[in-house]
């Protein structure tokens, strides 16, 4: 059994204005108190939406409309079964596993020759280099950088750096890169012949209200 989280009706209150509580912070407009979701795992989730009660809480946008499990017990002595199944499962899927991860590969490849190609010499080209990571400060692995209107683009390594090299514009000309990520606003950022390093913090949209639970008794399609 799974369950699914929405936000039929957003609330408009401004977050920052609300009173600080044990939980999260009270709404004085709708008299309740917002529950902050938005640092919680999964299994902490699930714990709060069990109890039944309405919630009012403060969401990030990749915890909403995604399944939620619920574990069920089984009896033991299926246990043995399933160990040899799952044991013999993992063996099959190991050189599939292998070859899946190949088009990762390939896919940082063609982002690096699509940089290269784009060179036309050192003279007409600029290195920009630059650290990309989220409202905690964590670094975001796999955040796309890309020159605005163009094929130009990189990805940022598990530490958040990354670079791309771009060709030089008249100082006249507008240049932007785009910073962008799954669940994660779009950031734009202009720059000069002179900017040599772009440090970026994305912001994930956060949604407010009062929640709704939808379960569903089928296991969810992967």
């Amino acid at each position: 059994m799974h369950f699914k989280l929405s936000i039929p009706e957003p609330c408009h209150e401004d977050w920052s204005q609300m009173t600080p509580s044990a939980q999260g912070r009270f709404c004085s407009s709708c008299e309740k108190e917002v529950i902050d979701f938005t640092e919680l795992s999964r299994k902490q989730i699930i714990a709060k939406v069990q109890r039944g009660e309405k919630i009012c809480g403060r969401y990030r946008k990749d915890q909403l409309d995604i399944p939620y499990f619920i574990a069920q017990e089984k009896p033991a002595f299926k246990h043995l079964g399933i160990a040899a199944a799952f044991t013999s499962l993992l063996a099959l899927c190991e050189p599939v596993q292998a070859q899946q991860s190949e088009p990762s590969l390939a896919y940082y490849q063609t982002d690096a020759r699509v940089d290269e190609d784009k060179k036309e010499s050192v003279q007409d080209s600029i290195a920009i280099r630059g650290n990309v990571t989220d409202e905690l400060e964590n670094p975001i692995h796999k955040a796309r950088v890309t020159l605005a209107g163009t094929k130009i683009t990189t990805l940022t390594d598990k530490d958040g750096n990354y670079c791309i090299t771009i060709p030089k514009k008249p100082n006249t000309e507008k240049v932007v890169l785009h910073f962008e990520y799954l669940f994660y606003d779009l950031k734009k950022v202009q720059l000069d012949n002179t900017t040599k390093r772009i440090d970026v913090t994305l912001d994930q949209p956060i949604v407010v209200g009062e929640v709704a639970v939808e379960y569903d008794p089928k296991p969810a399609k992967n």
